[in-house]
């Protein structure tokens, strides 16, 4: 009975307490790592998050200096506008915010912190926003965004945040341009963001007001726990100095739950994004100890070699991959990478989870190239009529000459001139002239079925490449110049005025042109001159050459 007993020590001694010491360090090892996995996906939504935040603040700053570096915006903030071009320019701010789904308003301020400008057509509603406060604020920058603001509008409480650009006239501030931003574009940018389950999205600014928070489904006003069981929570957060460490995590408790929160500023801003997920979702009591009794009934039946070399295989491996994987996808920036998973338990649901993630991070980065290659759109095109500018317009032309000499296929050049729009100009004003404007741009593109762009003030180029549009080239400049057509109604008014233009044109047929290198100077060279030579024939007709001749 004392061997017995004295066998049974000896076996608790030298195998199974050194095999459960053995599964703890092993089960430390796999929090430690499940730990740093987490807050490594949390970091990565984050900065998702921030990515699109920080494109959206760049995107505010450059519209509002846009705004402001026109010359009837600086003019306004100079007091050189009278009433009409002041409300012209209010015409221009509404425009913007009709055009703009998430603003609420626009308005440009003196450096007296006076109202000369804005899109509402009463500026009473903005004198509750403290715009003294709001400039202040600023701390000599150039740019900011505030925090949220509340003031009563037709009886209820309105809130919103402040985009702020400074107007400068070399070097020296003549003004300010501000934006008041819908809170609900970030309610947007939560619902995109691929949370985890029971994990929670907070955008939180600087008086820590929330802007937005909650699930993809959940929206939250108000923080779910009270200001006790936030305790914990409260002077983590309070404790932490964000000038110095703008991103970071830090861990806490509500009630029995512990918690990681990933942390990081918004640029241009005061402003905080954290994301909070439970731990114990994949950290629950039961599981540790079925994994710690798992380990010790496996530990008791192999040898060490063999058990460390199994669980090396079955928990630090995968765990070093999914590891490896996130570092190669940061270092890289890849985030088609994948984490195989070939396994059912927890740590192949951890890597189902941080897959759904990359994807999630992947398709956001092509919304990204797309709202870019939106803008480059943009840059594109002339501001005026959104027809191609002179630099594009040139490009375009010789690309397409390169196109149809390499298929050998037909296509046409048209110069455009508006005819005396200078005395137009001088007759109706430049508000009318750039209607002409916008209307001649719009009936080329209607009627001669090409890429139309403005090459000068009132001159414009079309390329038609399409054959039936060429076969029915002449009928669409009688159309184009016919007096019926060329009429246009003046906004806010039934008068009607008419423009007349002068159009030359080159047809190049490249099958007979025998691999001669033909540029694009030179077709609008010829198309130039037979502009003028439908100028110098009356004007308002036009005359077509053909290439070659």
């Amino acid at each position: 009975m004392n061997i017995r007993n004295s066998m049974y020590q000896l076996v608790i001694a030298l195998i199974v307490v050194p095999f459960l010491m053995f599964g703890l360090l092993l089960t430390f090892t796999y929090n430690v790592k499940l730990k740093k996995v987490v807050q490594e996906s949390l970091e990565a939504v984050a900065n998702s998050q921030l990515a699109e935040m920080g494109d959206f603040c760049g995107q505010q700053r450059n519209n509002l200096n846009i705004l402001g570096s026109m010359d009837v915006s600086q003019a306004a903030l100079r007091g050189k506008l009278d009433q009409d071009m002041l409300r012209y320019l209010d015409n221009i701010l509404y425009s913007r915010v009709q055009a703009t789904q998430y603003l609420k308003s626009i308005m440009l301020v003196d450096t007296n912190n006076h109202l000369i400008a804005s899109s509402n057509e009463s500026s009473a509603a903005h004198a509750d926003l403290g715009l003294d406060t709001l400039i202040d604020r600023m701390n000599g920058d150039s740019f900011y965004i505030t925090n949220t603001l509340s003031y009563q509008q037709n009886g209820r409480n309105v809130q919103s945040v402040i985009a702020i650009a400074k107007i400068a006239d070399h070097d020296k501030v003549i003004g300010y341009v501000l934006s008041e931003i819908n809170l609900d574009f970030y309610d947007n940018i939560r619902k995109r963001a691929k949370l985890w389950n029971e994990s929670t999205f907070y955008l939180l600014d600087g008086n820590q007001n929330i802007i937005s928070a909650g699930t993809q489904d959940d929206k939250r006003e108000t923080f779910v726990t009270s200001n006790e069981e936030r305790k914990d929570y409260q002077e983590k957060y309070n404790a932490i100095d964000f000038a110095a460490h703008p991103q970071g995590s830090f861990t806490y408790r509500v009630g029995k739950n512990s918690y990681i929160t990933y942390y990081s500023n918004v640029e241009y801003t005061d402003w905080h994004v954290l994301l909070s997920v439970n731990m114990d979702c994949f950290l629950s009591r039961v599981q540790i100890s079925f994994l710690l009794f798992s380990f010790l009934m496996l530990l008791c039946t192999i040898l060490t070699v063999l058990l460390g070399r199994f669980v090396s295989r079955r928990i630090v491996q995968p765990i070093h991959h999914i590891s490896d994987t996130l570092n190669g996808i940061q270092q890289n920036q890849d985030y088609s990478l994948r984490i195989e998973t070939v396994r059912k338990d927890e740590l192949g649901t951890l890597s189902e989870e941080i897959n759904g993630l990359l994807s999630f991070i992947e398709t956001e980065n092509v919304a990204k190239a797309k709202r870019e290659q939106l803008l480059q759109e943009m840059a594109q095109k002339d501001a005026l009529t959104q027809v191609y500018n002179a630099e594009n317009i040139r490009r375009y032309l010789s690309d397409a000459i390169d196109r149809h000499q390499s298929d050998s296929t037909p296509m046409a050049v048209l110069f455009v001139d508006v005819d005396d729009f200078k005395a137009f100009n001088t007759n109706y004003g430049h508000s009318v002239g750039d209607q002409a404007l916008l209307f001649i741009a719009s009936l080329l593109v209607r009627e001669t079925g090409g890429i139309v762009g403005r090459v000068g003030g009132d001159e414009f180029l079309s390329i038609v490449e399409e054959r039936e549009r060429l076969a029915a080239l002449e009928s669409g400049l009688d159309w184009v110049n016919n007096p019926s057509h060329s009429r246009f109604v003046l906004r806010g008014s039934r008068k009607s005025l008419l423009v007349a233009c002068s159009i030359g044109a080159v047809v190049v047929d490249f099958k007979e042109t025998h691999g001669e290198s033909i540029t694009a100077e030179q077709l609008m060279g010829i198309a130039d001159t037979a502009m003028y030579e439908a100028k110098n024939n009356g004007k308002c007709r036009y005359v077509i050459q053909h290439y070659p001749i």
